[in-house]
């Protein structure tokens, strides 16, 4: 057999392993047996259990970064189509590799001195370069209020991780991707600094001038100002 189809077994049947054990339960010899190869064969591509780990760990996350990547090479219209596409992405690549999401969650942060977290490092380091140049119309553009790419991130993906983790445990029901616009529609506003509008299924808001004035005791008008609002229709009560 040769040695990158001995590579790929290893690392499929620790990923069966890992999910199935738990990592700290599951042993290199487990890993081996299920594998079907040889400790010599094992051990020639990987030394440890952690360098299995820490392989299966950066080649998930290339693969994730594949996906992205083919997005910075387009130019979206409006940050909207931006931030939607980032979150569809995410949410697509979780759904179709569950279980090497799974994997990654269970796992958490790769530490730069484990194995293979020198190339994650340097693997992030490159998307994120490429990502802040992608984004840099629109913060220039003033539609991103200001702040930083680590900021911009966890608005972007936190959210979409939160929903991620929850579908993978069975706790939410249909296709993964279903969340995607709500997700985005969050991201977006609070992107820009502007409140949520109502959701997809209540009644659209209307736009209106709402009129301050502040009195004074004997009823004069003092200050007076106006602002622009959504205006939502109330719901009768008992309805």
């Amino acid at each position: 057999m040769s040695s990158p189809d001995t590579r790929r077994r290893v690392l499929d049947a620790a990923l069966s392993c890992f999910l199935e054990d738990g990592y700290e339960q599951t042993t290199i010899t487990r890993i081996r047996q299920r594998s079907g190869t040889s400790n010599g064969a094992l051990f020639h591509h990987f030394p440890t259990k952690e360098a299995i780990a820490g392989a299966l760990y950066v080649e998930a996350m290339a693969s994730f970064h594949e996906g992205l990547w083919h997005l910075l090479r387009t130019r979206p219209g409006s940050l909207r189509t931006a931030v939607g596409a980032v979150i569809a992405h995410q949410l697509g690549w979780t759904e179709r590799h569950a279980e090497l999401a799974r994997f990654v969650y269970a796992r958490g942060h790769l530490d730069s001195e484990a194995p293979g977290g020198g190339e994650l490092v340097e693997l992030n380091h490159e998307l994120t370069t490429a990502l802040s140049r992608w984004m840099a119309p629109f913060r220039e553009r003033g539609e991103i209020r200001p702040t930083s790419m680590v900021m911009i991130s966890a608005i972007v993906n936190g959210p979409a991780h939160a929903i991620a983790r929850r579908w993978l445990a069975g706790q939410l029901d249909g296709p993964l991707p279903a969340y995607a616009n709500d997700l985005a529609d969050a991201a977006y506003a609070a992107l820009r600094g502007t409140p949520v509008r109502a959701g997809r299924g209540g009644p659209p808001p209307h736009t209106g001038r709402v009129t301050l004035e502040i009195l004074a005791d004997h009823g004069e008008v003092i200050a007076r100002g106006r602002v622009v609002a959504d205006l939502v229709p109330a719901v009768a009560s008992g309805s």
